[in-house]
């Protein structure tokens, strides 16, 4: 298990062990200028230290660096780190740099990072990387952010005046802003609307600021999908792969992979959602960053946090520095390499650590944020077998190692115990919310992920005491030993959800072991991120189990708002129902005699009719 996500556990070997003493040195110079003088003032550095006021100039480019690298290398990747301040009666527009002849817009952000490449080994002739801020005299109405840290502006008329038509975007900071709305003046009202347009006049003129707050990335977490830019592949925490980390070949073929954005699993399985915490460094990216997945982190292994560094506005590194020397993670398989490998759920490729020579899109990550603003396109939801299905409804379970919430009308279900005629009793999970390591039954609309998502939250709620699902998620160790990380079948005390019907029964559908010895019985395992049923306790099991949200037939007699059973409705059935909604242990609870708008579902309105029936309303 200590292989499973470790980015940094491996840094010894994969980075010290290549180092070379005695290679070049590459020289570079980052020069810096305003658009226009008198604008604005700049400066630049190879250390992303805020400088203070008297560092800022009109021009800035005289200090040469210098880095030295391994011997066998040709070119070298340093970071720029630029700065700029307007003056009085400017604002900010962007940054751009020089590539050729031609300037390229990069950046909104006045602080802000970009790449340099570097061949250059003569002190004589450095790498000249030339970088302009752009500043704008401000016009009747112009923007500015309410924290630069968490969120940029643009305005397409800088510099306007009564009658125009202008448009200012608030773009807020991927990791670690959340846009709140525009404030005009000292106004206090929020206007929402994003992008906003403005016809400019004497009434609408000022300034509009673009108010942003922290996630919370530094202690909630965000939620993400990690798409390689090289590949276009996600990067997961699976358990799948029989294969070893490979110290020679430095890349992971653990449990660590990256598959297609168009595999199946990509958006149904719960091993492709990393959540993600760190400190914002003020240049869009974080330090002392922990990545968790399948219920471990990069911390919990390694005891060590690194950093993903922002660039190109919606592209990463994620690296660490041991001895000196820096590791970037980067997909290491390719159709050209040979290094792309078919186990188990088709063909991925695996990521390593690498130092960064120069830059190649392999190193460059994407994170696709999974949260209210973006959950169209990056979602993460439950794919059931078109099988599995009863009364229009479609059903599969679900294991996580991460809370989440059911949306689209997805119902979640513990199964608190079993019926005397032998069926299993279904448990509505409280608001929709499962908690982390909790096995359940989802009751779904239909068979793809986008019809049935799920909202990781990063909050935990209530634990769930009494559930006789029992779930797996599969999580390498050393050893390798399939014993030590997957749950063997038994079909004595366990039954799976059917592929075919909506019932559990006595057959595995994952019939298959990771070893190739043909001699051996093939061996068959609980899928990964699924769930069983635990039916040691019955004297006699029946191959297949149906479920229900219905109590025994005869068990006792229909009277709505008589929860407990004792045949009066009184402010004790009442109580039942507020222990029910605060998942309180319950010595009885008849479920559909307090479901009395007979909704599916016992919450407050059920509590409150109770007690309306009582007062004789």
């Amino acid at each position: 298990m200590r292989k499973i996500i470790c980015l940094l556990v491996v840094l010894m070997t994969a980075i010290a062990s290549n180092a070379s003493v005695g290679g070049p040195t590459f020289y570079y110079r980052f020069t810096a200028k305003p658009s226009t003088t008198g604008e604005g003032k700049v400066y630049a550095s190879d250390k992303k230290e805020i400088p203070d006021d008297s560092k800022f100039m009109n021009y800035y480019g005289t200090v040469v660096y210098s880095q030295g690298s391994l011997a066998t290398v040709k070119t070298v990747t340093a970071t720029a780190y630029l700065f700029a301040k307007p003056e009085e009666g400017y604002f900010f527009s962007h940054w751009s740099r020089l590539d050729g002849d031609k300037e390229v817009p990069f950046s909104y952000a006045r602080y802000t990072t970009d790449l340099v490449t570097i061949t250059n080994t003569d002190i004589q002739n450095p790498k000249d990387a030339v970088f302009i801020a752009h500043f704008a005299k401000a016009g009747q109405v112009y923007p500015v952010s309410s924290d630069e840290t968490l969120g940029t502006v643009t305005i397409d008329i800088p510099t306007n005046t009564n009658g125009d038509h202008v448009t200012m975007t608030a773009i807020p900071d991927p990791l670690c802003g959340k846009f709140i709305g525009w404030r005009r003046n000292s106004q206090t009202t929020l206007t929402k609307t994003n992008p906003l347009t403005i016809d400019v006049s004497n009434s609408t003129r000022g300034v509009y600021t673009a108010v942003f707050e922290p996630k919370g990335v530094e202690d909630k977490g965000i939620y993400i999908l990690m798409e390689n830019v090289g590949s276009q592949q996600f990067f997961g925490v699976t358990g799948l792969s029989e294969q070893t980390f490979d110290t020679d070949q430095r890349y992971f073929k653990n449990s660590m992979m990256l598959i297609p954005s168009t595999n199946e699993h990509a958006h149904s399985s719960p091993a492709f959602v990393l959540k993600v915490t760190g400190t914002p460094n003020g240049t869009g990216g974080l330090d002392n960053v922990v990545i968790s997945s399948q219920g471990i982190s990069t911390y919990m292994i390694s005891k060590q946090k690194f950093s993903i560094e922002n660039f190109l506005d919606d592209q990463y590194f994620i690296f660490a520095s041991h001895q000196g020397f820096t590791g970037y993670l980067k997909d290491n398989g390719s159709e050209e390499t040979g290094m792309s490998h078919m186990e188990l759920i088709g063909d991925y490729h695996h990521p390593g650590i690498w130092n960064r020579w120069n830059y190649n899109t392999n190193y460059a990550w994407q994170f696709r944020l999974i949260d209210e603003d973006h959950f169209d396109e990056n979602y993460f939801g439950a794919r059931p077998y078109a099988g599995t299905t009863k009364d229009g409804k479609y059903y599969t379970t679900m294991y996580t190692g991460f809370p989440y919430e059911c949306r689209d009308g997805v119902k979640a279900y513990t199964v608190d115990k079993m019926l005397k005629d032998g069926r299993a009793h279904l448990k509505l999970v409280p608001n929709n919310q499962v908690p982390s390591n909790t096995a359940v039954i989802l009751e779904c609309n239909g068979t793809t992920p986008k019809e049935n998502r799920l909202m990781p939250l990063t909050s935990e709620p209530d634990s769930i005491e009494t559930n006789l699902l029992k779930g797996d998620i599969w999580l390498m160790d050393e050893s390798g030993d399939e014993a030590n990380y997957r749950t063997l079948f038994d079909s004595n005390t366990m039954r799976v959800l059917s592929t075919d019907k909506a019932v559990f029964g006595k057959t595995n559908y994952t019939d298959y072991t990771l070893d190739t010895d043909e001699s051996k019985q093939p061996l068959a395992y609980i899928a990964n991120n699924t769930c069983y049923l635990d039916v040691s306790g019955m004297e006699s099991a029946a191959d297949e189990i149906e479920f229900t949200t219905e109590n025994d037939p005869g068990e006792f007699e229909r009277l709505k708002g008589d929860v407990d059973g004792n045949k009066v409705v009184d402010v004790v059935d009442v109580m039942l129902i507020v222990d029910y909604i605060l998942n309180r242990p319950l010595r009885v609870f008849i479920f559909a005699n307090a479901d009395t708008d007979e909704n599916n579902v016992v919450d407050v309105t059920d509590a409150m009719w109770i007690v309306n029936y009582i007062l004789h309303k």
